[in-house]
């Protein structure tokens, strides 16, 4: 996918009226890391002197590692084990088309000396047609496998376990399990990646970057931490026309160390950034558990035309920190134009003393955005000492999406629907705050203390510190500009 498709797709996202006054280039710039990321590849991703592979099966690894650059169908003998000893290394790099790697359910152990180095187990390059199976990548360290410039790309019945990273040396860096940059018609399928265990700005499961159509299904993202940095599971960038299904995401969590330089540390079990035409079935999330920044489940994050069917997130709990604060957290998000939520499930969402006064089951920033037959259980803010108080925020079921950066704190939810959505044990069930022409039909709340809560003219004091994006820190009162809204009771 080239930088101009990339270019289209921001350019649809903000051709919504309700966005073309946002700065684009400062929003791209901050948020869309791939062009960083990329560079980051193209230096310290630099392997020289492996041994080309004689044969079709494949016996042994040697330090320098080695590659592939015939066609034909590759196999493993048995289990291998691979020792690296150069500062960037990749054991196996495929660099032909129509390859077929089929590790026969053997594993691929590394054994790493030092944990903050490039070094990858499969690395697939500027090829066509290929096939990476059955198998399991061991004790890895920056990438699990990597494929760059690829078109027809299957990943089939893979685990990466185990990737170690240490790095803060180096900004924007990036572990992830498996990472797809510049590809097109990607089909990965019943892949795990577990225990990922990372001291860097960003980490994620399975990340893919630039990428036109495809197909990621029956995969298990779980077992992440970072200890000064963001936690993603399912990470989506400038990547259009892909179908997520029965894709879980579990026990996450993210810790602060000090590290402000980071774009955050916020924890996300599925997340998609400046992407159209996606569309999610039945994920689920599951044990997130943020400390200084952000919480979610699922955010849909500066994206249009997606569709979320069945979508499940329980236990997603913010601010568990030494300092006992947080942003906020929610079951899933949606910044963005065009989005369908329907028939989704969010249960126990718990933030600790909100900078953003809010914990949310589904919030909503943005135009066009529905959600259907939705159910949102158990949310609320309270202290460390799990005292809930209104001074703190409320646990809203249905809301507004705060954030008190200048970018977002004045844009509210135009033209939102609800229809058929339920709360249930929510300090407040539906928040009219910041929603414009607005709909809520056939909505309904149970054991909550607020059915709906209604502020005309209020305000609402929002903050943000260096450990939750914030540097220098914000603090800001915003007034509602709630109007137009029908609502039982309106």
């Amino acid at each position: 996918m080239n930088s101009n498709n990339s270019q289209a797709i921001v350019d649809k996202i903000f051709a919504y009226d309700l966005f073309k006054n946002l700065d684009k280039k400062a929003m791209v710039t901050r948020y869309d890391v791939t062009g960083a990321i990329h560079k980051i590849n193209s230096t310290l991703g630099l392997v020289s002197g492996q041994e080309p592979q004689i044969g079709n099966v494949i016996s042994r690894i040697p330090p320098h590692g080695i590659i592939i650059n015939s066609p034909g169908t590759y196999t493993f003998s048995d289990d291998l084990t691979w020792k690296p000893d150069s500062l960037s290394s990749v054991a196996i790099s495929i660099e032909a088309d129509n390859v077929v790697l089929d590790m026969c359910n053997h594993n691929l152990v590394a054994t790493v000396q030092d944990s903050s180095r490039h070094i990858t187990g499969i690395n697939i390059n500027n090829a066509s047609t290929v096939i990476i199976r059955n198998g399991t990548l061991v004790n890895m360290c920056f990438y699990g496998i990597r494929a760059e410039k690829v078109r027809g790309l299957n990943i089939e019945n893979l685990t990466v376990s185990g990737l170690t990273f240490n790095n803060l040396d180096i900004r924007n860096l990036c572990p992830a399990g498996i990472h797809v940059n510049d590809a097109s018609e990607v089909n990965i399928a019943n892949c795990t990646v577990e225990y990922v265990d990372v001291t860097a700005d960003s980490s994620a499961g399975i990340q893919l970057l630039h990428t036109i159509n495809g197909v990621v299904s029956d995969c298990r993202v779980s077992n992440l931490v970072n200890y000064d940095g963001s936690v993603q599971g399912y990470s989506y960038i400038a990547t259009t026309g892909i179908i997520t299904s029965n894709c879980r995401a579990d026990n996450f969590r993210s810790h602060f160390g000090g590290n402000i330089r980071t774009m955050g540390h916020t924890v996300l079990g599925f997340i998609p950034i400046f992407c159209l035409d996606l569309k999610y079935e039945s994920c689920s999330a599951t044990n997130m558990t943020g400390c200084s920044d952000d919480c979610h489940g699922m955010s849909v994050f500066i994206d249009a035309e997606v569709t979320v069917i069945n979508f499940t997130a329980k236990a997603v709990i913010d601010g568990v920190t030494p300092s006992n604060t947080c942003a906020k957290a929610t079951g899933l998000e949606v910044y963005g134009a065009t989005v369908s939520i329907s028939n989704c499930f969010v249960e126990d969402i718990k933030a600790i003393n909100p900078q953003d006064k809010q914990s949310t089951g589904f919030s909503a920033w943005g135009t066009a955005i529905t959600f259907t037959d939705c159910k949102a259980s158990k949310v609320i803010v309270c202290d460390q000492n799990g005292n809930e108080n209104p001074d703190l925020g409320y646990g809203t079921g249905f809301g507004w999406a705060p954030d008190p950066r200048v970018a977002f704190r004045n844009i509210g939810a135009f033209g939102v629907k609800y229809k058929g959505c339920r709360a249930n044990n929510c300090q407040v069930g539906f928040d009219t705050w910041f929603h414009i022409d607005s709909t809520w039909t056939d909505v309904s709340c149970s054991d909550c203390g607020i059915d709906i809560l209604v502020q005309p003219g209020e305000s609402r004091t929002l903050s943000c510190d260096p450990a939750s994006e914030c540097n220098p820190p914000i603090t800001v009162t915003i007034n509602n500009i709630a109007s137009g809204n029908t609502y039982p009771g309106s």
